[in-house]
């Protein structure tokens, strides 16, 4: 099982740990010294040779160890840095404290950042969404308040029934101000975005 291989399996696994147990195929197919790169350069877990070796040793296939660990501290080192620490905050995935004392203050400067920038995209994106939800619900209260309006002409309503149905109409009546305040903070937050992302580009 070569490199580039191993690489697109775990690409096409949702998580790194979703990979993590292997079949009698796999295991006697297996690449130890390539595994350890491939689960180095993708943050894996330091557990992650036990992971291998506990499901392996089912099909009596041994695990090594040392090809593994010398390859997966190379895999390390293309992971831990500044620019891939951005890229792993930046999807919103986690980090599980895998890089060494000598690298990994300069990747979580890069994954805080990511995180940032992952943080302000989904309040943008929610922002869209509540806005949208809030106009196609206006236009279905703009056909209740007329209903509104003419049961208070034509109908009869007790007192409190009256009141009720007024206090409905002036709450509809709000509606348009709450869609304007959505406007603003949908607004507000895309140039929040435009901005960090300007700054992280410099």
């Amino acid at each position: 099982m070569t490199i580039k291989s191993l690489t697109i399996t775990l690409i096409l696994c949702s998580t790194v740990s979703a990979c993590s147990v292997m079949n009698e195929q796999e295991c006697q197919a297996a690449n130890w010294s390539a595994l350890g790169y491939v689960d180095g350069s993708q943050g894996a877990s330091a557990n992650q040779f036990n992971e291998r070796s506990s499901a392996c040793s089912e099909y009596k296939v041994h695990a090594n160890f040392n090809q593994y660990q010398a390859s997966y501290q190379q895999g390390l080192i293309t992971y831990c840095t500044e620019s891939h620490g951005f890229f792993v905050g930046s999807n919103g995935n986690s980090y599980l404290g895998v890089c060494p004392q000598s690298t990994s203050a300069l990747f979580l400067r890069g994954y805080h950042k990511g995180q940032q920038l992952f943080t302000l995209k989904n309040k943008v994106t929610q922002a869209e969404q509540a806005l949208q939800n809030e106009q196609y619900d206006s236009e279905y209260q703009q056909q209740r308040l007329t209903k509104l309006k003419n049961s208070i002409i034509y109908d009869k309503l007790t007192a409190r029934e009256r009141q009720q149905k007024l206090e409905k109409i002036e709450e509809i009546n709000q509606q348009p101000n709450l869609i304007k305040k959505k406007k603003a903070q949908l607004n507000r937050l895309k140039k929040e975005l435009a901005k960090l992302e300007l700054v992280q580009r410099d």
